[in-house]
């Protein structure tokens, strides 16, 4: 059976008729902003406690209560969160795709066909903004060539606030997703960083949080000593602790970061 990914596989791979998309090179319905109704609401979910604390405003909460139909990573999270809100959003009456690495293919390609005539869609990953370091992007793609109004609604996204906390590049930086398991595969990534990371530019990966202290342990052994390491750790939890120092710091004390979610950051 062939899975789909939400970011993973290719439009021109999904079995849609081709009518239901607009080429962006072809005048046509993409391009003509605010041609279609149709809208795609990116709805960041909170990433911590602190979060709501923020996020807990008349527009989110009147941006987010007239969507019946969804889109999310995890439609357990998205259930329970939309129910914790206590505003009267009718749960048993929701339509949620649940989207993610354990999708079928012919799932999502039915489930594309199936919206076509939906004018509101909310698009949640699990914590967080999505698109950014989480599922969504090829939807939206979907939506640009359909012509929909994509509307981000502003919210915590865990790499932006790392990397505004860490003291380090904020105008050239990569992220790299997950670093790789293989530990001969991880040396050469440190290589990378070694030789690519300077005053003008930063790398940021995140890890499961069951790897987080193998991560940080292999750093502070493969990186130079004068290279500088931002780790920000629960950021909006109860436990948040942002701290940016070289790997020689790092290795006098190497912290236990435990199961707590991480933003590792490198730079100079």
């Amino acid at each position: 059976m062939k899975f789909a990914a939400m970011d993973d596989i290719n439009i021109n791979d999904l079995n849609l008729d081709t009518s239901e998309l607009s080429p962006f090179e072809q005048e046509s319905t993409a391009g003509n902003m605010g041609s279609n109704n149709t809208q795609l609401i990116l709805v960041p979910l909170p990433i911590g406690e602190q979060s709501w604390l923020w996020m807990n405003t008349p527009q989110y909460i009147d941006s987010i209560k007239p969507i019946m139909h969804w889109v999310a990573e995890d439609a357990r999270t998205l259930r329970r969160f939309l129910s914790s809100l206590k505003v009267g959003i009718p749960l048993n009456d929701l339509d949620i795709f649940e989207l993610n690495t354990r999708t079928p293919q012919k799932q999502l390609e039915a489930f594309l066909k199936d919206i076509q005539n939906i004018k509101l869609i909310g698009v949640a990953s699990e914590a967080g903004m999505p698109c950014i370091a989480d599922p969504g992007a090829m939807l939206v793609k979907i939506g640009h060539q359909r012509g929909w109004d994509i509307k981000p609604i502003m919210g915590p996204n865990s790499l932006m606030l790392a990397l505004a906390g860490s003291g380090l590049s904020g105008q050239t930086f990569t992220f790299h997703g997950y670093p790789p398991i293989n530990e001969n595969e991880l040396k050469q990534l440190t290589l990378l960083l070694n030789n690519k990371a300077t005053d003008k530019h930063s790398h940021l990966f995140i890890e499961t949080p069951y790897r987080t202290d193998r991560l940080l342990q292999f750093l502070c052994k493969n990186l130079p000593q004068d290279m500088l390491l931002c780790i920000a750790k629960d950021l909006h939890g109860p436990s948040e602790h942002i701290l940016t120092q070289p790997i020689s710091a790092w290795k006098r004390k190497v912290e236990t970061l435990g199961k707590s979610p991480c933003v590792f950051i490198v730079g100079r």
